[in-house]
């Protein structure tokens, strides 16, 4: 035995080694092999029983065999080995010897044959061959014989031989060792080998098509067993089972790994042989074993015959398993080689029809496959199969009534569902049999009952099997939804058995087919199963059946997730219905709701099925439900506590762990979410659920139940309604349960509906969720007992912590009532890292919230998240509320910790200081403020570890006591030594360590790294932060440890951030500037020089400040567009301003703390900030002009005036540097006056701040000039004045004359800086306040005339500039009166201002002569809108200013002027010169779209009226511009013009064709318009006129749709435009790669259905001035960045009476939601976005007050009336719309009778949606709004009159004299700011509840029928 283990351990070495022995090993066990005969065995037996001659002829095999396939050299050496050894063993059974044949050979056989069949070794053809050769002898009838003489020698025997016992053995274990078992054998190695040949033909197939390898690998066939002892006799035979797991792995990954996957691939895959080199000779030897293989099955069979016919039937002649397998080897080798005759056919049918016995379930199986097999791969022989098939389940038979009946009908309907799928006809030949099928269903309509018909009944249930087998294999949708319709009309037509099986089968094919197909069957199992309550002949095998099928489905429904929610809903209504059916019986008999019978049961049976599918972990119903959802689960629990299914009883205890499976998975009884609004009464009031008959015992008991749970509420219980106390117990179960599951965090769920307000159920929740908390207490308290909080727990108490942060006050509140009950109960959860890192980052996340207010105050951020912990908390817009949380939170985080710390005081000592190191990179904050790491530090600082050590010192008067020095310095300790070990791993890593010189060793790398990022920077790549800032660290630590300083690193340190210039890397520069400058002083001097040089580089290449990129332009020197106001866009550009601004403020400040802390120490530093000042003031006309730019310039003023002030100068350099500085301030006031930009009002704070600096820094600013190196003495008259102002410093200036410069520059700043701030305190506190002291103008108000006069001349001869200003500041009549007089002495000194043409020129009164406005030939241009002014009458045709005017005109861009094309064509009026026409002429030449508008605009001024009866005066000068355009177009120009006017015309010409059908119905119009779009063809390039920057790509010709008028035809219709998106190249310019938003990846072109209304007989133009003058507006304020919307859309009047209008999208005006009942807007919103308290109700209210706001003051300024209700849009984002603009400015409906006094509509209802009062958060911003939209449009005012002037003589009715002077008292000019501000609110309060309003609707309302 031992020999025989190690001959088979060395066997298996060799087949495992990786080769290098196999040289040497394979000779050795082949030579084994061969001698095995000769061994001598003994009288043992081998493993588990086997004869040692079969183990090891079966090791030795096997292991060869693996050998072979890894070493293709050896493999032919080995095969011929076994095929010798296999000769040898045919010998010897010749031989006489039984006793070697039984006790050697035999078993030696089966051990070989088991090794070849389980191996499925790689056979070739020519190995088929040699094994057929080899094998031929043991197939004859003399080996055959003489193997079963051997044997019965052997039996015959008496003694007890070795021989004996082997025979014995085997047969203990239903081995019978026979001759027939050696066929058996020899037939099963040739079938796999066939296998094996058509796995190589289909690997060749796939190469062929595919050009890549099929994974085809080495296989092990379970057909035949190698170890036959490990298997049972029943599996001895060939692997039979159901192939539809095995056809799924097989085409899932292709691998055919068995001898089954191959059967299993040909049952469904028809496949192709591929030609071979020895093709003709493996023919012939296939066609050979396919007649052999036949023969053997016809002897076999006659011989079994024979067996029968003598009863002497036995396991040992293995006749069914050679019959079954000769028909395999047949079918294969026919299929080789693609012959079929007759005899295997007849075979196949003698088998399934003339079977030998009945029970024979292999043979059968073995035919039905073959029938398949052939079938599929015989296309000839498909119909045959097919009825075979068919004939087989329908005919009667014993076989389908005995113990293999189930599998094999089984079988018999899968191999039909499967030959049907590859007919010809496929699908229709699967509904030709269905019917058929379904047809012998009908001829056997018998009931069960009657005997006689058994085999009847058999036959039916093979055709229902087979037809839902079809159904199931098909999965067409044709064919499912016929069976499942045919089998469900069966249902109840024959007898339980056969309703039985059609319900289970239909369930078989539930998951098979589409949802529909899905649905049609769960909804005729959800029917039965409510008849078997209504109907009592309902059998209790169908009620089983249904539960049975309902469960399946419910258990294998994962492969379908997509079903679970339909699914879900069918069971939950199936369960709510049938409860109603059985509370019906329950009423009817008069019996309690609640006590159990037979009708309960049914219902509860229910649960485990529902239960079941709501096991499934990829399933969670309770997550974001709808709506239906939560009803359906509250109408099942309903019922759970009606019946009682919640108590303890025999049955609930049945069904309890269903129950816990439901109540996990059950949402809240209420509608969620943060867009929560509920009906929750009503809803509970009219539940059809519960009972309306319920009897009062009932009701009391239930009653009595809730008291029992809540004690403490039973007052309140006995006012509750009978729904409510079900509502309530529903509650109390479902939470309680899923709270001793481990979740209590879902109670909050119901806190966040508005529903549960209702007093008695609010305080019943409570008190039910207090007892949920203390459940999951308690289990808790278990836990930790145990040891094993588990991570479920610790995601509770996450949950309630992030509740604590809520949105909801109610909900913030409850939460943080039960964490802080549990950290009560267990205070050492804060001491998991997990949670305490969670309250710190939630403290974070609510102090960014706050800061939202200073950053963005009107544009709120709702939502903010923490990578870290990843949680992001969604928190209202009301900032008070934000800053209650914040402050009440941090107040319970710092009580929470100090709980744990009095517990475990080191381990959370560990983890704040863990928290701090972790959140170091992670800030996202703008301000210095990180209020988790601040509480962190906090609580670290106020940790006591010795108690009784402080409290002992604590009387010690003065003391500060406190751990933070112990808490920072283990902090520190472990940072500096995490860094030290970080550092030495770092360097080692990245090179070889050389001892004791680590560092210095590291030079060169660290060297090149720096110089590698240089390049990068200088090539503009991305350097990440993290990146740059290991760099820079590791390059400051390299220079702070070594010795010797190492310039070019310090070089590098400071050019880095430089060159990268943006906020981040100055951020990280300055920081690591300082710490160098810290660490290694005597670098300071080296690194400040390079920091001064680059700034001197900034400046030269225009970064930061110095950059001209962002200066700010005048509003109406840019394009103007007709667009919404896009919020994204005024974000962007604050974002890119500050990227721009931000790295320069950063600098400012580092400089600002050097200069400090080395003004008394250091004089070199002084000298570096000084030049680096210089440089900077001198540099004044580089700096930039945006808003922004206010913060650094002023900071940068304020560094100068401190060292000024700290440093004694030389006076020549004390007097250069106060001038420059000087003149640097006041080039910020030659600038227009600049409002804060954006919302953000900690900018607004920090810039008042700075200011106030700045003022106070300039009060304190004295001129010394005492320290003089260098001088020339002044005249003998100057001699007298003391001390050195008889020296002449420069310019021929005494230090007297100096310091009156000085002294009156100080003066005119001190003056312009108090002006700054009272415009910036309007600014940042627009509603004047009680009590609030507001700068005020004091020295503005100290000045008279002659003082003015004066600094007006000091002003001027600074700059003109300046001087200029000083009129737009202050309202003094001395300004503008002394500016004529300077402007009349030298007016070139202002030609570069084109503000001072308003003074030359004034309202065309000259007061100055020609040679004086000869200068206007070099007067830098006006705005476009300002020069068409002077081509009036006004200005009487002066040559001057005509040119100018022209020049002007020229120097715009044609796409600045196109916004003009009104007023321009109004110019031509009075162009007697014909500048305007020459003007038109040249822009029409540059660009098509200008002229195609300009011609429009022009065709619509020609007559006065609108059917063009009275023409224009000016209508022959524009027909002759018109003519003159169109001749001068030629080439595609000329076909650009002619395509785009054909195609308008052809749209407009639809209203003409309407003209006929004025007074028909709407849908005659339709029909006419859809005829007359139908002829559209949209040709190439043509657009819109009101879209000129679109392209028409499509017309949706069925959108026509006509429109209300009574004697018109306008019409609408929608066409598909294709835009542009234009690129913003100086967002990229400024902003690096890794901070870009993204919104660049967004394609550039994009598609929007426009619709447009088409008016024929309304004057349009009086519309396009008003939206002409609102997108002037909304640029204005968008300039600003101001938080306002408008939607100027688009109108363009293109003749006389027609024009086009825009459609304003995704919108529905205020009328029409009147006529759909909505009484009250705050309804509609509540409706529409959900509750006040949801998110998307308050970003609707933010967008709402933004709109109102902005349209309120614009409806002021231009007298917006006739403001009625159908005049009013409110769009999907909740934003007001104004249209229909037929009253504006000097006329009002009713004949100009005012009857809208107010000056703007402001009502009720607008005012309830910005809060409940005048006092709100919401009312304050719209005051705020209308305040700075006041004064942002208050500087426009004169080119806004100017556009409104051009028009004057249009004839439009708006203007009915004085028009201009009314506008201009509306803009109130004369006021200050602060006044300005006092008269806008002055209106809004005037507006405030108008009662002229109210009247005007309700005037509205009765004449027009428009509701308010």
């Amino acid at each position: 035995m031992r020999h025989q283990h190690a001959l088979m351990a060395q066997a298996k070495f060799a087949a495992e080694s990786s080769g290098q022995f196999d040289e040497e090993l394979v000779p050795r066990l082949s030579g084994y092999l061969h001698s095995l005969p000769s061994y001598r065995f003994g009288d043992g037996f081998g493993l588990r029983g086997k004869a040692p001659a079969d183990s090891l002829t079966f090791s030795l095999v096997t292991n060869l065999l693996t050998i072979a396939n890894k070493r293709p050299v050896a493999r032919h050496e080995i095969l011929e080995h076994i095929w010798s050894y296999l000769g040898k063993l045919s010998a010897l059974v010749l031989s006489d010897n039984a006793a070697k044949v039984c006790e050697f050979v035999l078993p030696s056989l089966n051990g070989l044959f088991t090794a070849l069949e389980t191996s499925m070794f790689d056979f070739e053809t020519r190995d088929f061959a040699a094994f057929v050769s080899y094998t031929s002898a043991f197939l004859s009838s003399e080996t055959t014989d003489s193997i079963r003489k051997a044997i019965e020698t052997i039996k015959q025997e008496t003694n007890n031989s070795s021989s004996r016992k082997i025979l014995v053995n085997y047969a203990r274990e239903s081995i019978v060792l026979s001759s027939n078992r050696v066929v058996l054998q020899v037939l099963t190695v040739k079938r796999n080998m066939i296998a094996c040949l058509i796995r190589s033909s289909i690997k060749k197939t796939q190469q062929q098509s595919n050009g890549v390898s099929a994974q085809v690998g080495e296989f092990q066939v379970q057909g035949r067993r190698g170890h036959a002892f490990e298997y049972s006799s029943d599996d001895e035979r060939p692997s039979l089972a159901s192939t539809d797991d095995k056809v799924a792995a097989t085409e899932s990954n292709h691998a055919l790994k068995s001898f089954d996957d191959i059967w299993a691939l040909l049952l469904t895959t028809p496949v192709k042989i591929t030609s071979t080199a020895n093709q003709i000779d493996l023919t012939k030897t296939m066609r050979s074993e396919y007649i052999k293989s036949l023969q053997f099955f016809a002897d076999m069979r006659e011989f079994a015959n024979e067996l029968l016919e003598k009863g002497t039937v036995s396991h040992e002649f293995y006749y069914s398993e050679i019959m079954g397998i000769s028909l395999q080897l047949a079918t294969m080798a026919s299929l080789y080689i693609h012959e079929l005759d007759d005899v295997l056919l007849s075979h196949i049918s003698q088998c399934l029809f003339n079977q030998v016995r009945s029970e024979e379930f292999w043979i059968h199986s073995a035919a039905l496959d073959s029938s398949t097999v052939l079938g599929i791969n015989f296309g000839e022989t498909n119909k045959e199969m097919i009825s075979l098939l068919q004939q087989f389940l329908t005919t009667s038979s014993p076989v389908f009534d005995g113990p293999d009946a189930a599998p094999l009908q089984e079988r018999a309907v899968e191999r039909l569902a499967q030959t049907l799928k590859h007919s010809n006809a496929s699908e229709e030949a699967a509904m030709s049999t269905v019917y058929a099928l379904l047809n012998i269903i009908y001829s056997h309509n018998a009931k069960d009952k009657i005997p006689a018909h058994a085999q009847s009944l058999l036959v039916q249930e093979n055709v229902i099997s087979a037809i839902s087998k079809i159904a199931a294999v098909y999965k067409s949708e044709k064919i499912t939804s016929l069976v499942v319709s045919m089998l469900a009309q069966r249902i109840r037509h024959h007898g339980s058995r056969l309703d039985s099986m059609i319900v289970v089968r239909l369930s078989s094919i539930a998951l098979t087919g589409s949802q529909a197909s899905f649905n049609d069957i769960t909804q005729i199992l959800s029917n039965l199963a409510k008849q078997s309550i209504t109907d009592k002949t309902t059998s209790k095998n169908l009620s089983e059946a249904v539960n049975f099928s309902l469960l399946r489905i419910a258990k294998n429904i994962n492969t379908r997730p997509e079903f679970y929610h339909s699914y879900m809903v069918t069971l939950l209504k199936l369960f709510a219905e049938k409860g109603l059916q059985i509370q019906s019986s329950n009423h009817a008999s008069r019996r309690a709701h609640n006590k159990f019978n037979v009708l309960s049961a049914h219902l509860g049976a229910l649960l485990p099925i529902l239960a079941q599918l709501l096991s499934h972990k990829d399933f969670e119903p309770d997550v974001a439900p709808t709506k239906e959802d939560v009803k359906l689960f509250r109408d099942v629990w309903f019922h759970c506590i009606l019946f009682e299914f919640v108590k303890d009883s025999l049955w609930a205890k049945e069904w309890s762990g269903a129950m816990q499976t439901i109540a996990r998975k059950t949402p809240a009884f209420v509608s969620g979410g943060q867009s929560a609004t509920s009906y929750l009464e009503g809803d509970l009031e009219y539940n059809s659920v519960l009972p309306r008959g319920i009897r009062e015992d009932e009701k009391a008991h239930m009653r009595a139940t809730l008291t029992s749970y809540l004690p403490g509420q039973a007052v309140v219980i006995k006012t509750l309604s009978s729904a409510k106390v079900v509502f309530l117990l529903s509650v109390y179960h479902v939470e309680t349960l899923r709270s001793r599951q481990g979740n209590c965090s879902h109670i909050l769920q119901y806190f966040t509906n508005t529903g549960v307000n209702d007093g008695g159920l609010s305080t019943c929740l409570e008190s039910i969720a207090d007892q949920v908390i203390n459940v999951f207490i308690s289990e808790t308290q278990n836990s930790i007992l145990a040891h094993s909080l588990s991570d479920e727990t610790r995601e509770q108490i996450r949950n309630l912590v992030i509740g604590c942060a809520n949105r909801l006050k109610r909900v913030s509140g409850l939460a943080t009532k039960w964490v802080h009950r549990m950290i009560a109960s267990f205070p050492q959860l804060m001491c998991d890292k997990a949670l305490l890192t969670l309250v710190l980052e939630i403290s974070e996340l609510l102090w960014l919230s706050c800061e939202n207010e200073l950053t963005d105050e009107y544009c709120p951020v709702y939502t903010f998240t923490s990578s870290m912990i990843d949680v992001t908390l969604s928190l209202p817009d009301s900032y008070p509320y934000r800053r209650e949380l914040l402050a009440k939170f941090v107040d319970l985080t710092r009580k929470w910790i100090a709980s744990a710390m009095a517990n475990s005081p080191q381990e959370v000592d560990a983890l704040l200081q863990e928290y701090l190191a972790d959140s170091e990179k992670i800030h996202t904050g703008i301000s210095r403020v990180h209020m988790g790491r601040t509480l962190a530090a906090q609580s670290g600082k106020d940790l006591t570890k010795n108690h009784n050590c402080f409290d002992s010192l604590a009387n010690i008067p003065g003391a500060l006591l406190d751990n933070s020095s112990v808490f920072f310095q283990e902090f520190s300790a472990r940072r500096r030594y995490q860094g030290e070990i970080g550092g030495i791993e770092n360097f080692a890593r990245i090179s070889t360590q050389q001892s004791g010189h680590v560092l210095q060793s590291q030079l060169p790398d660290l060297r090149e790294n720096l110089q590698k990022m240089v390049q990068q920077v200088k090539n503009d790549e991305d350097i990440s932060n993290k990146d740059l800032a290991n760099a820079l660290h590791r390059a400051v630590s390299a220079i702070v440890t070594l010795e010797k300083v190492e310039v070019d690193l310090v070089k590098m340190i400071a050019w880095i951030p430089i060159y990268l210039f943006t906020p981040d890397s100055l951020k990280i520069g300055t920081s690591v500037w300082n710490w160098l400058i810290t660490e290694k002083p005597e670098v300071e001097k080296r690194l400040m020089t390079e920091i001064a040089s680059g700034w001197e580089w900034a400046c030269r290449n225009q970064k930061g400040l110095f950059s001209s990129l962002l200066d700010s332009e005048n509003p109406f020197r840019v394009r103007m567009e007709y667009a919404p106001t896009d919020k994204k866009a005024r974000q962007k550009s604050y974002k890119i301003a500050s990227y721009l601004f931000g790295p320069h403020v950063i600098w400012i400040e580092f400089l600002s703390s050097r200069f400090q802390a080395t003004r008394y120490r250091n004089r070199d530093i002084i000298d570096i900030v000084t030049r680096l000042l210089q440089l900077t003031f001198g540099s004044e006309h580089k700096m930039s002009t945006h808003p922004l730019a206010r913060e650094g310039r002023f900071k940068l003023l304020v560094l100068g005036l401190r060292l000024l002030q700290s440093d004694r100068m030389e006076a020549l350099v004390e007097y250069k540097l106060r001038s420059a500085l000087y003149l640097s301030a006041l080039s910020w006031f030659e600038l227009s006056p600049r409002w804060s930009f954006g919302g953000n009002k900690m900018l607004s704070t920090t810039e008042t701040r700075i200011m106030k600096e700045f003022a106070a820094a300039l009060d304190q600013d004295k001129i010394l000039l005492d320290s003089i190196l260098s001088s020339i003495q002044a005249n003998s008259e100057d001699k007298t004045a003391p001390g050195c102002a008889g020296y002449i410093f420069t310019e021929k200036l005494t230090r007297d004359g100096i310091v009156l410069k000085h002294t009156q520059s100080r003066r005119l700043l001190s003056l312009l800086t108090e002006n700054e701030l009272n415009r910036l305190s309007v600014w940042s506190t627009p509603l004047v306040q009680t009590g609030t002291n507001h700068v005020v103008n004091t020295q503005e108000k100290s000045y008279s005339d002659e003082a003015w006069r004066a600094m007006v001349r000091f002003a001027w001869g600074v700059s003109p500039s300046l001087a200029l200003q000083l009129m737009t500041r202050f309202k003094n009549n001395a300004i503008p009166s002394e500016i004529g007089q300077l402007l009349a002495k030298d007016p070139f000194a202002a030609v570069h201002d084109s503000d001072a043409i308003q003074i030359l020129l004034g309202e065309g009164t000259f007061r100055y002569s020609a040679s004086q406005l000869k200068y206007l030939l070099f007067w830098k241009p006006v705005p476009s809108i300002t020069a068409i002014s002077y081509f009036q009458p006004a200005f009487h045709n002066n040559p001057m200013v005509l040119q100018y005017a022209m020049r002007s005109l020229e120097h715009s861009p044609v796409e600045v002027v196109f916004f003009y094309v009104p007023q321009i064509v109004q110019a031509l009026r009075h162009d007697d010169l014909g500048y305007v026409e020459k003007y038109i002429m040249r822009a029409a030449r540059v660009s098509q779209l200008f002229a195609h508008q300009i011609i429009w605009n022009m065709k619509a001024n020609m007559f006065k009226d609108n059917k063009c009866e009275s023409p224009d005066a000016l209508k022959p000068t524009l027909d002759r511009i018109i003519d003159n355009i169109v001749n001068g177009l030629s080439g595609e120009a000329k076909n650009f013009y002619e395509r785009e006017f054909a195609f308008f015309n052809q749209v407009t010409s639809i209203s003409g064709t309407l003209m006929p059908l004025v007074k028909k119905t709407k849908p005659e119009k339709k029909k006419k318009i859809d005829e007359e779009m139908a002829k559209i063809v949209v040709d190439v390039g043509v657009y819109l006129p009101s879209n000129p920057e679109g392209v028409v790509v499509d017309i949706d010709k069925k959108s026509g749709r006509p429109l209300q008028s009574h004697a018109k035809t306008p019409f609408m219709a929608t066409f598909k435009v294709r835009k542009t998106r234009e690129e913003s190249s100086l967002g990229k310019a400024i902003i690096k790669k890794g901070a870009q938003d993204g919104e660049e990846d967004a394609p550039k072109t994009y598609d929007v259905w426009q619709s447009a209304i088409f008016k024929v007989g309304d004057d349009c133009r009086q519309d396009v001035l008003a939206i002409q003058l609102i997108a002037v507006f909304k640029n204005i304020f968008t300039s600003v960045g101001l938080d306002l919307y408008l939607f100027p859309y688009r109108i363009v009047a293109t003749a006389p009476g027609c024009g086009m209008i825009d459609v304003i999208p995704n919108s529905i005006s205020r009328d029409q939601l009147g006529r759909e009942k909505v009484n009250n807007l705050q309804d509609y919103f509540v409706t529409k976005y959900g509750g006040v308290d949801s998110i998307e109700y308050q970003k609707a209210r933010n967008n709402f007050i933004q709109s109102v706001a902005s349209y309120s003051v614009v409806s002021y300024l231009l007298q917006f009336k006739d403001r009625h209700n159908g005049n009013i849009m409110i769009d999907d984002d909740g934003h007001v719309i104004h249209i229909d603009f037929g009253f504006i400015l000097d006329i009002s409906p009713g004949g100009n009778i005012n009857f809208e006094s107010s000056p703007f509509k402001l009502t009720s209802e607008m005012i309830q949606i910005m809060g409940s009062s005048v006092e709100d958060q919401g009312y304050r911003w719209f005051c705020e709004l209308c305040v700075k939209a006041f004064l942002a449009s208050r500087p426009y005012a004169e080119q806004i009159m100017q556009l409104v002037a051009l028009m004057l003589e249009s004839g439009l009715p708006c203007f009915r004299g004085e028009t201009i002077k009314r506008m201009r008292s509306r803009f109130q000019l004369d006021r200050s700011e602060r006044s300005a501000a006092e008269f806008i609110l002055e209106r809004v309060d005037e507006s405030y509840l108008n009662k002229r309003t109210v009247l005007y609707d309700s005037f509205q309302k009765a004449t027009n029928g428009i509701p308010y």
